[in-house]
């Protein structure tokens, strides 16, 4: 299954440092995000300060601190937002709403620890309530471990959909609906070509229907099914 990627934008983002401190200036459409990064040299990386104000108001209303993160900086030296593409640079920030409540919520790198490399997120949900981005455990664990850097969201369906792999000849698709504010398992593709020294894949489909598993199991030759 192809995941479905965000659109490429190309988002204003101003410099106010040559080193260590970024503005990424329209990420949202209703906020504003200040970077203040440990240190920069060919990429930006260790402790990092991320400020959020509401566009428009000179005021921040959140700091958020990590320990760590890593910023791909582009030709320009300046970082991108709102960018996934998988085995590719991706961005420090993304922002989307994650839990379809028709708030926008925010995924902030924490780190390159992720499966092959790959860049992790903790991912903070909108309170209406208290106007401020809350820390979501349940969220942050579909961007770490084995994922393959940030999730991605299918609005249509009102699902997440994460990556994930193992070696050359083994790749998974699992997607997430959201019951109760929570993440739920709701669908898996794997294609596992790891058996018959690679000349055969095995492709399992499992997809959650009223509460029961149905899973679908189909072999064909690696030759013709990677094709196309």
């Amino acid at each position: 299954m192809k995941l479905t990627i965000f659109a490429f934008v190309i988002f204003s983002v101003a410099t106010c440092s040559a080193q260590h401190q970024f503005k990424v200036t329209n990420p949202s459409k209703t906020v504003t995000v200040s970077i203040d990064v440990a240190a920069c040299d060919t990429d930006c990386h260790g402790a990092a300060k991320f400020t959020f104000a509401r566009t428009g108001e000179p005021r921040a209303f959140q700091t958020v601190r990590l320990p760590d993160t890593q910023i791909w900086l582009g030709d320009d030296g300046k970082p991108s937002a709102n960018v996934t593409l998988l085995y590719d640079q991706q961005s420090v920030v993304n922002f989307g709403d994650f839990n379809f409540d028709g708030q926008e919520d925010v995924a902030i790198c924490d780190g390159g620890d992720g499966a092959y490399g790959s860049p992790t997120y903790r991912v903070y949900l909108h309170s209406p309530a208290s106007k401020r981005y809350v820390y979501s455990p349940a969220f942050s664990a579909l961007a770490h471990d084995d994922a393959l850097g940030m999730f991605e969201i299918d609005a249509k369906k009102k699902m997440l959909m994460k990556a994930s792999k193992s070696g050359c000849c083994w790749h998974r698709t699992q997607g997430f609906s959201v019951v109760s504010n929570t993440p739920k398992l709701v669908y898996e593709f794997t294609e596992d070509a790891t058996q018959n020294a690679g000349e055969t894949v095995k492709i399992i489909s499992r997809k959650l229907t009223a509460g029961k598993w149905k899973t679908s199991v189909k072999r064909a030759k690696t030759s013709d099914y990677y094709k196309n």
